[in-house]
Parts: structure tokens; C-alpha cells; sequence
């Protein structure tokens, strides 16, 4: 582990006050200046290794409440080795749906604890590290820096090399033993694990289409704001013309962002035959930068309606991220530089769907969209 000298730190610290100045549009919207230097000399007053410095600074930054600011999570302060589970809050709890060999059996458990803290205790521990931009931001984080056994430590929740899981499925609590594993190690998700699973909840490509009959839907998955070269979105729009369906599903829920423009041509379409299709956007707590732009301005359309989870993402946002490195511990921060306005929301306020359908795990056991399963209800 690499140390650094107080003078390093100093100068590191100063640096990263002044950049985060220099390039955020408003680093101290929820925290003063005064306040924001006074934790910064607190955090770091103890620091002489690069870890620990990794950590202060990642506490620090969450209180900016901007998701787009944080520190690169490098192998410097995180290691190489992590714990190679992954879970996702659905509804009313932690669900497993992604783990190494070694916990596949429990794939669509839920986490009760870890150790001996509880999970509430745990999302306690962690909310002072993650930006709270709204009431989904600590559900939707605390997932992967549960994975992190540099974090756990920190937190004192994990003591050892090993943590033990307190797992809930099918009525029955078991406790599972587990240590970190090289980071590249692959994971088994719980959709390799479920037969017969409905097509619409498997993220197959950039962007996809397919006709739904019971729905009478042209279903449109777009994943992530990028223009595919051999099928563009101007094609998408010739297809769902050709399809001669009354109703067009956007599904939304797993993407992250890109370029908001490359959607133009479809919203052009819809703007110009506003009365003629009904539109439904589907969410999900995945829904971020770029896409909430979309789901805003296509909301806008008069026949257009959302069904789903509140996204993670806010209209009104931070973002256009730059980045900068310390000039002694070399750390790698990434900052926003702009901040993008919507009418009618603050900073912090979400965007709700028009139907709030959270996904249950029941149905992802089963292979079932919970969201194009409500829609067989009201289109």
C-alpha cells in the first residue's frame, strides 16, 4: 500500500477543493465552503496511505449529492479481489441476481444481513458515503459497494477475510460463508439460471424491436444512447410504421445514457402523428443522464404514458462529467461540470411514472416481466 507524507496529502486535498471549484457549477449547494474544508482537514488529518485517503475523499464527495461526482474506483484503494455478488433492490428488499459459482445456488435470495449487522444497519453505515440526488440513491448504490471488502472494513462490518451472509429464500434463512475473488472472476446471473424467460426482460443489444400481439405493441427496448450502424432509428420508425400497431413501448429501464439526440428521428415522428399511437415509456431504477432527457420529452406527448420504477436519475441534474488527477496520490476524480434544467423540477426531485410498477422477484424467478404484465391490463 502506498504512503504518502502529510505535505502530499495537504496538497492533494488543496487540490481537490480548487478543481472541484474551478469545474462544478455549484460544489456547495448542500454544503458550505467552510463546512466542505473543515471536513476535508478532519477526514484527512490521520491519512498516511493511499487507501485511506481513497476513502476519505469518497466520503467527502458524497456530500456534493451529485451521483457524477465520485472518485474512480481504482485498484490503489479498492485492490484487486471484491466480493463477486451483486444484488439489486426490488420492492421490499436486496435480491441476489448475480454471483460467482459459489453463491449461485442462491440466486433470487434475499440479504438480511451481513455478519451481525442487520440491513438496516447497514444502509446506515453506508449512507455516508453514497450521494443522496434522491430517496432511490441509497437502494440503488449501496448494491455495489457491498461487493467492495475495503468498504466493509472500513465500515466495520466485515473484521476478517471472510463475511458471512445472511440469505432469505423460500421462507427459510441460511448463512453463507463467503471471501473476496479476483474482481475479473465471472459472475452467473439469475436470467442464465431461468427457463423459458419472457424476451422482453433480456437485454440483448444496443437497441431492439419486436412485435408484441397480445399487446398489440410495437415493443422498442432501447439500452443505451448510442446510433447502431447496421440498424438506425430512423429505420426503427420505418419498421414500427410498416407495423400498422396502435400502440408503441419504449422500454427505458436499462438505460444509463449516451447522446440524448439519437432519438431525435422517433420523437419527430411522434410529435408530428401525436394523435394517432398511444405511447407507453417503461422505467427502472437504471434509468439515467441521457435517457431521463428522453423519457421528459417524449412524457411531453399528449397520448404518452410511464409505467414502471422511479429512475436513480433526476430531470434536473448535474452532469457533463470531466475529470482530474491528484498530483500526488495520482486518485482520479470525476466531476460534473454543468447542470441541466427541466421545468416544473428541482434539483433532487424525481421523476415519477404515471403507473409506479416496482419489478417483483417472484416474477423475475419466473421469467416474467412485471411491467409488460401490467400493460396486458390497461393498453
Amino acid at each position: 500500500m502506498k504512503t504518502l507524507s502529510t505535505q502530499a496529502i495537504q496538497q492533494d486535498i488543496k487540490e481537490l477543493q480548487k478543481k472541484l471549484e474551478e469545474i462544478h457549477p455549484n460544489p456547495y449547494k448542500y454544503i458550505s465552503q467552510k463546512d466542505f474544508s473543515t471536513l476535508l482537514t478532519k477526514n484527512t488529518e490521520s491519512v498516511n496511505n493511499i487507501q485511506d485517503l481513497g476513502l476519505a475523499i469518497m466520503t467527502i464527495l458524497a456530500k456534493l449529492n451529485d451521483g457524477h461526482t465520485y472518485l474512480d474506483l481504482s485498484y490503489e484503494v479498492f485492490g484487486t479481489n471484491s466480493f463477486m455478488f451483486k444484488f439489486r433492490f426490488l420492492n421490499d428488499g436486496y435480491y441476489l441476481i448475480k454471483s460467482s459459482e459459489t453463491l449461485s445456488d442462491y440466486l433470487g435470495s434475499k440479504l438480511i444481513g451481513i455478519n451481525d449487522h442487520t440491513i438496516q444497519d447497514i444502509e446506515t453505515s453506508f449512507a455516508t458515503l453514497i450521494p443522496k440526488e434522491n430517496e432511490t440513491s441509497l437502494s440503488y448504490y449501496l448494491p455495489s459497494k457491498l461487493m467492495e471488502p475495503v468498504i466493509l472494513e472500513s465500515l466495520n462490518i466485515k473484521d476478517g477475510k471472510s463475511i458471512k451472509l445472511k440469505l432469505e429464500k423460500g421462507g427459510r434463512t441460511v448463512s453463507v460463508d463467503i471471501e473476496p475473488e479476483d474482481c475479473k472472476n465471472k459472475m452467473v446471473s439469475i436470467f442464465e439460471r431461468i427457463p423459458n424467460i419472457t424476451n422482453t426482460i433480456t437485454v440483448q443489444d444496443t437497441y431492439w424491436f419486436e412485435e408484441i400481439a397480445n399487446l398489440s405493441a410495437f415493443f422498442f427496448q432501447f439500452n443505451e444512447c448510442i446510433e447502431k450502424e447496421d440498424l438506425t432509428i430512423t429505420e426503427i420508425v420505418e419498421a414500427f410504421e410498416k407495423s400498422n400497431l396502435p400502440n408503441l413501448i419504449i422500454d427505458l429501464r436499462n438505460n444509463k445514457g449516451g447522446d440524448s439526440d439519437v432519438l431525435n428521428p422517433l420523437k419527430r415522428f411522434l410529435k408530428e402523428y401525436k394523435n394517432k399511437y398511444k405511447v407507453v415509456t417503461i422505467t427502472g431504477a437504471d434509468t439515467y443522464s441521457s435517457a431521463i432527457i428522453n423519457l421528459l420529452e417524449l412524457s411531453n406527448l399528449p397520448s404518452t404514458i410511464s409505467v414502471g420504477e422511479v429512475p436513480h436519475g433526476n430531470p434536473t441534474h448535474y452532469g457533463e462529467v470531466e475529470s482530474f488527477i491528484l498530483p500526488n496520490s495520482q486518485l482520479k476524480i470525476f466531476t460534473s461540470s454543468k447542470i441541466f434544467r427541466f421545468n416544473g423540477y428541482k434539483l433532487g426531485e424525481t421523476f415519477k411514472p404515471t403507473h409506479i410498477v416496482p419489478t417483483r422477484i417472484q416474477d423475475l424467478i419466473q421469467g416474467k416481466d412485471t411491467q409488460t404484465e401490467y400493460l396486458s391490463k390497461i393498453l
